[in-house]
Protein backbone atom coordinates (compact mmCIF):
# COMPACT_ATOMS: atom_id res chain seq x y z
CA UNK A 1 0.00 0.00 0.00
CA UNK A 2 1.24 3.44 -1.10
CA UNK A 3 2.01 5.69 2.11
CA UNK A 4 -0.09 9.12 2.06
CA UNK A 5 2.24 11.96 1.04
CA UNK A 6 1.79 15.42 2.43
CA UNK A 7 -1.36 17.40 0.53
CA UNK A 8 0.96 19.74 -1.90
CA UNK A 9 -0.22 19.35 -5.70
CA UNK A 10 -3.87 19.47 -6.63
CA UNK A 11 -5.83 19.05 -9.24
CA UNK A 12 -8.84 20.74 -9.84
CA UNK A 13 -11.10 19.37 -12.79
CA UNK A 14 -13.62 22.18 -13.56
CA UNK A 15 -12.38 25.97 -14.25
CA UNK A 16 -15.52 27.34 -14.19
CA UNK A 17 -16.37 29.91 -10.77
CA UNK A 18 -15.73 27.88 -8.05
CA UNK A 19 -12.74 25.85 -9.92
CA UNK A 20 -10.83 28.95 -10.76
CA UNK A 21 -12.09 30.77 -7.49
CA UNK A 22 -10.40 27.30 -5.02
CA UNK A 23 -7.22 27.49 -7.45
CA UNK A 24 -7.19 31.41 -6.74
CA UNK A 25 -7.16 30.70 -3.37
CA UNK A 26 -5.00 27.26 -2.56
CA UNK A 27 -2.33 28.79 -5.00
CA UNK A 28 -2.50 32.25 -3.35
CA UNK A 29 -1.06 30.43 0.28
CA UNK A 30 1.76 29.50 -1.28
CA UNK A 31 1.55 26.03 0.30
CA UNK A 32 -0.47 24.23 -2.67
CA UNK A 33 0.70 23.48 -6.32
CA UNK A 34 -2.43 24.34 -8.42
CA UNK A 35 -3.35 22.38 -11.77
CA UNK A 36 -7.20 23.50 -13.41
CA UNK A 37 -8.30 20.44 -15.92
CA UNK A 38 -11.04 21.64 -18.13
CA UNK A 39 -12.77 20.53 -21.77
CA UNK A 40 -13.49 24.46 -22.40
CA UNK A 41 -10.98 26.77 -24.50
CA UNK A 42 -12.78 29.66 -22.76
CA UNK A 43 -11.89 27.92 -19.31
CA UNK A 44 -8.81 27.30 -19.95
CA UNK A 45 -7.98 30.53 -21.18
CA UNK A 46 -9.14 32.07 -17.97
CA UNK A 47 -7.08 29.91 -15.83
CA UNK A 48 -3.70 31.00 -17.68
CA UNK A 49 -4.66 34.31 -17.33
CA UNK A 50 -5.07 34.01 -14.05
CA UNK A 51 -1.25 32.28 -13.84
CA UNK A 52 -2.29 28.43 -12.94
CA UNK A 53 -1.40 25.69 -15.00
CA UNK A 54 -3.86 24.09 -17.12
CA UNK A 55 -4.64 20.78 -18.97
CA UNK A 56 -7.10 19.88 -21.13
CA UNK A 57 -9.42 17.42 -19.65
CA UNK A 58 -12.46 15.65 -20.84
CA UNK A 59 -14.07 14.11 -17.80
CA UNK A 60 -16.45 12.04 -19.52
CA UNK A 61 -13.21 10.48 -20.92
CA UNK A 62 -11.25 8.05 -19.05
CA UNK A 63 -8.11 8.63 -20.42
CA UNK A 64 -8.53 12.39 -20.40
CA UNK A 65 -9.07 11.85 -16.33
CA UNK A 66 -5.79 8.88 -15.89
CA UNK A 67 -3.67 11.07 -17.98
CA UNK A 68 -4.11 14.33 -15.59
CA UNK A 69 -4.24 11.95 -12.12
CA UNK A 70 -0.10 11.09 -11.92
CA UNK A 71 1.57 13.24 -9.41
CA UNK A 72 -1.81 14.44 -8.04
CA UNK A 73 -2.26 14.26 -4.22
CA UNK A 74 -5.88 15.62 -4.32
CA UNK A 75 -8.29 15.84 -6.71
CA UNK A 76 -11.17 18.17 -6.64
CA UNK A 77 -14.22 17.68 -8.67
CA UNK A 78 -15.71 21.11 -9.57
CA UNK A 79 -17.75 19.65 -12.33
CA UNK A 80 -21.61 19.30 -13.38
CA UNK A 81 -22.99 16.90 -10.97
CA UNK A 82 -23.38 14.53 -13.92
CA UNK A 83 -19.96 14.05 -14.26
CA UNK A 84 -19.01 13.38 -10.27
CA UNK A 85 -18.97 10.35 -9.56
CA UNK A 86 -16.62 9.55 -12.42
CA UNK A 87 -13.60 11.77 -10.46
CA UNK A 88 -15.23 10.05 -7.49
CA UNK A 89 -14.01 6.50 -8.45
CA UNK A 90 -11.40 7.42 -10.25
CA UNK A 91 -9.59 9.27 -7.24
CA UNK A 92 -10.56 6.20 -5.00
CA UNK A 93 -9.32 3.51 -7.58
CA UNK A 94 -5.82 5.71 -7.77
CA UNK A 95 -5.83 6.07 -3.65
CA UNK A 96 -6.08 9.86 -3.64
CA UNK A 97 -7.47 12.32 -1.37
CA UNK A 98 -10.76 13.65 -2.72
CA UNK A 99 -13.67 16.30 -2.45
CA UNK A 100 -16.27 18.35 -4.32
CA UNK A 101 -19.50 20.30 -4.33
CA UNK A 102 -22.43 17.53 -5.11
CA UNK A 103 -24.82 15.75 -2.88
CA UNK A 104 -23.46 12.27 -3.04
CA UNK A 105 -24.72 9.91 -5.19
CA UNK A 106 -24.97 6.09 -5.14
CA UNK A 107 -22.44 6.09 -7.35
CA UNK A 108 -20.28 8.76 -5.54
CA UNK A 109 -21.23 6.12 -1.96
CA UNK A 110 -19.56 3.45 -3.90
CA UNK A 111 -16.43 5.07 -4.39
CA UNK A 112 -16.29 6.65 -1.16
CA UNK A 113 -16.71 2.90 0.63
CA UNK A 114 -13.69 1.54 -1.24
CA UNK A 115 -11.71 4.41 -0.76
CA UNK A 116 -8.64 4.04 1.15
CA UNK A 117 -9.12 4.70 5.16
CA UNK A 118 -5.89 6.81 5.28
CA UNK A 119 -7.19 9.27 2.17
CA UNK A 120 -9.77 12.33 2.65
CA UNK A 121 -12.88 11.50 0.59
CA UNK A 122 -15.64 14.25 1.38
CA UNK A 123 -18.57 15.24 -0.94
CA UNK A 124 -20.45 17.55 -0.69
CA UNK A 125 -18.30 20.74 0.11
CA UNK A 126 -20.12 23.82 -1.02
CA UNK A 127 -22.08 26.35 0.71
CA UNK A 128 -25.29 23.57 0.23
CA UNK A 129 -24.83 20.90 0.43
CA UNK A 130 -21.64 21.41 2.41
CA UNK A 131 -21.49 24.13 5.35
CA UNK A 132 -25.08 24.34 6.12
CA UNK A 133 -24.89 20.48 6.72
CA UNK A 134 -22.61 21.59 9.28
CA UNK A 135 -24.28 24.18 10.91
CA UNK A 136 -27.42 21.92 11.32
CA UNK A 137 -25.74 18.87 12.58
CA UNK A 138 -23.98 20.61 15.18
CA UNK A 139 -27.29 22.93 16.06
CA UNK A 140 -28.81 19.62 16.68
CA UNK A 141 -26.41 18.26 18.88
CA UNK A 142 -26.83 20.60 21.07
CA UNK A 143 -30.61 19.66 22.03
CA UNK A 144 -31.99 16.57 23.05
CA UNK A 145 -33.24 14.26 20.78
CA UNK A 146 -36.82 15.14 18.65
CA UNK A 147 -35.87 18.54 17.83
CA UNK A 148 -36.91 20.46 14.94
CA UNK A 149 -34.47 21.93 12.00
CA UNK A 150 -35.90 24.51 10.00
CA UNK A 151 -32.85 25.80 7.44
CA UNK A 152 -33.25 28.69 5.12
CA UNK A 153 -30.82 29.63 2.39
CA UNK A 154 -30.19 31.09 -0.43
CA UNK A 155 -27.87 32.76 -2.94
CA UNK A 156 -29.44 35.76 -4.80
CA UNK A 157 -28.31 39.19 -6.71
CA UNK A 158 -27.13 41.53 -4.02
CA UNK A 159 -29.75 44.42 -5.59
CA UNK A 160 -32.94 43.41 -7.58
CA UNK A 161 -32.58 44.07 -11.03
CA UNK A 162 -35.57 42.21 -12.74
CA UNK A 163 -38.97 41.35 -11.70
CA UNK A 164 -37.77 37.50 -11.04
CA UNK A 165 -35.22 38.86 -8.53
CA UNK A 166 -32.67 36.20 -10.12
CA UNK A 167 -30.05 36.22 -12.01
CA UNK A 168 -27.35 33.42 -13.43
CA UNK A 169 -25.17 32.59 -10.70
CA UNK A 170 -25.42 28.79 -10.20
CA UNK A 171 -25.66 25.97 -12.61
CA UNK A 172 -28.80 26.93 -14.21
CA UNK A 173 -29.72 22.69 -14.70
CA UNK A 174 -29.26 22.20 -11.11
CA UNK A 175 -31.52 25.21 -10.20
CA UNK A 176 -34.27 23.80 -12.34
CA UNK A 177 -33.89 20.36 -10.93
CA UNK A 178 -34.36 21.95 -7.03
CA UNK A 179 -37.38 23.51 -8.67
CA UNK A 180 -39.50 20.28 -10.19
CA UNK A 181 -38.03 17.73 -7.95
CA UNK A 182 -39.68 16.33 -4.96
CA UNK A 183 -37.91 17.35 -1.59
CA UNK A 184 -36.44 15.15 0.71
CA UNK A 185 -37.87 16.48 4.68
CA UNK A 186 -38.61 14.53 8.32
CA UNK A 187 -41.68 15.21 9.27
CA UNK A 188 -42.85 14.02 12.30
CA UNK A 189 -39.78 11.31 12.78
CA UNK A 190 -40.46 10.12 8.96
CA UNK A 191 -38.66 10.70 6.07
CA UNK A 192 -40.91 12.02 3.13
CA UNK A 193 -40.82 14.05 0.61
CA UNK A 194 -42.82 17.11 -0.03
CA UNK A 195 -43.92 19.23 -3.47
CA UNK A 196 -41.40 21.59 -4.80
CA UNK A 197 -42.05 25.21 -4.32
CA UNK A 198 -44.30 24.57 -1.17
CA UNK A 199 -44.42 25.57 2.36
CA UNK A 200 -43.90 29.98 0.97
CA UNK A 201 -42.71 32.39 4.11
CA UNK A 202 -42.01 35.69 4.53
CA UNK A 203 -39.52 37.26 6.66
CA UNK A 204 -37.07 40.04 7.02
CA UNK A 205 -33.51 40.71 7.74
CA UNK A 206 -32.27 43.72 8.52
CA UNK A 207 -34.93 45.75 7.24
CA UNK A 208 -35.41 44.02 3.55
CA UNK A 209 -37.75 41.59 2.51
CA UNK A 210 -37.51 37.96 1.61
CA UNK A 211 -39.61 34.77 1.03
CA UNK A 212 -38.43 31.31 1.14
CA UNK A 213 -39.65 27.90 -0.40
CA UNK A 214 -39.26 24.15 -0.58
CA UNK A 215 -36.50 22.83 -2.77
CA UNK A 216 -35.15 19.99 -3.35
CA UNK A 217 -31.58 18.25 -3.84
CA UNK A 218 -29.82 19.80 -0.68
CA UNK A 219 -30.35 17.72 2.52
CA UNK A 220 -30.41 13.88 1.27
CA UNK A 221 -27.39 13.35 3.28
CA UNK A 222 -28.12 15.63 6.32
CA UNK A 223 -31.38 13.85 6.64
CA UNK A 224 -29.74 10.59 6.87
CA UNK A 225 -27.43 11.77 9.59
CA UNK A 226 -29.84 13.68 11.78
CA UNK A 227 -32.81 11.28 11.33
CA UNK A 228 -31.87 9.83 15.17
CA UNK A 229 -31.93 13.70 16.07
CA UNK A 230 -34.62 15.35 14.59
CA UNK A 231 -38.49 15.37 14.65
CA UNK A 232 -38.96 17.21 11.60
CA UNK A 233 -36.18 18.78 8.67
CA UNK A 234 -36.98 21.20 6.28
CA UNK A 235 -34.76 23.25 3.40
CA UNK A 236 -36.12 26.20 1.89
CA UNK A 237 -34.49 28.19 -0.42
CA UNK A 238 -33.93 32.23 -0.11
CA UNK A 239 -35.21 34.61 -3.06
CA UNK A 240 -36.19 37.66 -3.56
CA UNK A 241 -39.53 38.30 -3.05
CA UNK A 242 -42.35 37.55 -5.74
CA UNK A 243 -40.19 35.37 -7.76
CA UNK A 244 -42.23 31.73 -6.71
CA UNK A 245 -45.13 33.40 -8.24
CA UNK A 246 -43.26 34.05 -11.03
CA UNK A 247 -41.34 30.79 -11.18
CA UNK A 248 -45.14 29.63 -11.37
CA UNK A 249 -46.19 31.11 -14.04
CA UNK A 250 -43.49 30.07 -16.02
CA UNK A 251 -43.16 26.70 -14.99
CA UNK A 252 -47.25 26.11 -14.82
CA UNK A 253 -49.42 28.88 -16.40
CA UNK A 254 -47.38 28.97 -19.57
CA UNK A 255 -46.79 24.56 -19.05
CA UNK A 256 -42.88 24.82 -19.45
CA UNK A 257 -42.34 22.37 -16.55
CA UNK A 258 -42.73 19.83 -19.18
CA UNK A 259 -40.40 21.75 -21.66
CA UNK A 260 -37.20 22.28 -19.48
CA UNK A 261 -35.22 22.63 -22.72
CA UNK A 262 -37.14 25.80 -23.90
CA UNK A 263 -37.07 27.11 -19.96
CA UNK A 264 -33.67 26.80 -19.48
CA UNK A 265 -33.22 28.71 -23.02
CA UNK A 266 -35.41 31.81 -21.86
CA UNK A 267 -34.02 32.15 -18.58
CA UNK A 268 -30.14 31.92 -20.19
CA UNK A 269 -31.07 34.80 -22.44
CA UNK A 270 -33.24 37.06 -20.40
CA UNK A 271 -31.25 36.11 -17.01
CA UNK A 272 -27.93 38.73 -16.24
CA UNK A 273 -24.94 36.53 -15.93
CA UNK A 274 -22.61 36.89 -13.18
CA UNK A 275 -23.48 40.40 -10.65
CA UNK A 276 -22.96 41.12 -7.22
CA UNK A 277 -24.48 38.39 -5.10
CA UNK A 278 -24.99 37.37 -1.65
CA UNK A 279 -25.64 34.06 0.51
CA UNK A 280 -28.03 34.15 3.23
CA UNK A 281 -27.85 31.10 5.75
CA UNK A 282 -30.47 30.62 8.39
CA UNK A 283 -30.61 27.83 10.74
CA UNK A 284 -33.08 27.46 13.85
CA UNK A 285 -32.98 23.99 16.05
CA UNK A 286 -35.68 24.56 18.20
CA UNK A 287 -36.69 21.70 21.24
CA UNK A 288 -35.24 20.73 24.45
CA UNK A 289 -31.91 21.14 26.53
CA UNK A 290 -31.97 18.36 29.79
CA UNK A 291 -36.04 18.75 29.42
CA UNK A 292 -36.21 22.58 29.45
CA UNK A 293 -37.58 23.75 26.39
CA UNK A 294 -34.30 25.84 23.80
CA UNK A 295 -33.37 26.97 20.74
CA UNK A 296 -30.24 27.45 19.00
CA UNK A 297 -29.89 30.01 15.71
CA UNK A 298 -26.92 30.27 13.38
CA UNK A 299 -27.23 33.13 10.92
CA UNK A 300 -25.05 34.09 8.68
CA UNK A 301 -24.50 36.65 5.06
CA UNK A 302 -21.66 35.37 2.92
CA UNK A 303 -19.34 37.97 1.00
CA UNK A 304 -17.39 37.86 -2.27
CA UNK A 305 -13.47 37.87 -1.22
CA UNK A 306 -11.62 40.59 -0.43
CA UNK A 307 -9.11 41.47 -3.12
CA UNK A 308 -8.42 39.96 -6.55
CA UNK A 309 -10.65 38.37 -9.18
CA UNK A 310 -14.51 38.73 -7.42
CA UNK A 311 -15.69 35.18 -7.93
CA UNK A 312 -19.15 36.38 -6.67
CA UNK A 313 -19.85 35.15 -2.69
CA UNK A 314 -21.47 31.73 -3.98
CA UNK A 315 -18.52 30.61 -5.43
CA UNK A 316 -16.34 32.32 -3.16
CA UNK A 317 -18.13 30.71 0.01
CA UNK A 318 -17.59 27.29 -1.94
CA UNK A 319 -14.24 27.85 -2.46
CA UNK A 320 -13.10 28.40 1.06
CA UNK A 321 -15.14 25.70 2.65
CA UNK A 322 -13.71 23.35 0.36
CA UNK A 323 -9.87 24.96 0.56
CA UNK A 324 -10.56 24.86 4.46
CA UNK A 325 -11.36 21.08 4.61
CA UNK A 326 -7.92 20.55 2.11
CA UNK A 327 -6.21 22.58 4.73
CA UNK A 328 -7.50 20.28 7.52
CA UNK A 329 -6.53 17.16 5.00
CA UNK A 330 -3.12 18.97 5.00
CA UNK A 331 -2.84 18.55 8.56
CA UNK A 332 -3.92 14.97 9.05
CA UNK A 333 -7.17 15.90 10.91
CA UNK A 334 -9.49 14.86 7.68
CA UNK A 335 -8.76 11.26 7.49
CA UNK A 336 -10.74 7.71 8.51
CA UNK A 337 -14.13 6.83 8.18
CA UNK A 338 -15.90 9.05 10.70
CA UNK A 339 -15.29 11.73 8.77
CA UNK A 340 -16.53 10.14 4.83
CA UNK A 341 -19.70 12.78 5.63
CA UNK A 342 -18.46 16.15 5.81
CA UNK A 343 -21.31 17.62 8.34
CA UNK A 344 -18.84 15.81 11.02
CA UNK A 345 -16.86 18.30 10.50
CA UNK A 346 -17.51 20.84 13.50
CA UNK A 347 -18.65 24.48 10.91
CA UNK A 348 -16.69 26.05 14.19
CA UNK A 349 -13.29 24.62 12.56
CA UNK A 350 -14.20 25.89 8.78
CA UNK A 351 -14.93 29.63 9.71
CA UNK A 352 -11.91 30.00 11.84
CA UNK A 353 -9.69 28.89 8.87
CA UNK A 354 -7.75 31.48 6.91
CA UNK A 355 -9.63 30.83 3.87
CA UNK A 356 -12.84 31.02 5.15
CA UNK A 357 -12.54 33.64 8.15
CA UNK A 358 -12.94 37.02 5.28
CA UNK A 359 -15.99 35.84 3.92
CA UNK A 360 -18.65 36.10 7.28
CA UNK A 361 -20.30 39.42 7.52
Amino acid sequence: MTEARPVRNVTIFGAGRVGLCLADLLAGSGDYDVTLADCTEEALAAASAAGHAASHADVSRGEDINRILPGSDLVVAAVPDRLVHRLAAAAADAGLHYLDFSEAGEETRAAAARARSDRAFLPGCGVSPGVVDSIAYGLALRLDQGCDIDIRVGAIPAARTNRLGYGLIWNLDGLLAEYTKPCTAIVDGNRVTLPPLSGLEEFTVDGVRYEAFLTAGSIEGLATLVAPHARNLVFRTIRHPGHLDYMLLLLDDLGLRSRRDLLGTVLRNGLPAGGADVVLIDVRASGSRAGKPAEERFAMRLKSQAGGADHGALAAGSAAHAAALIDLTRAGTLLGERLRIPALVPHEDVFENRFFVDLCT
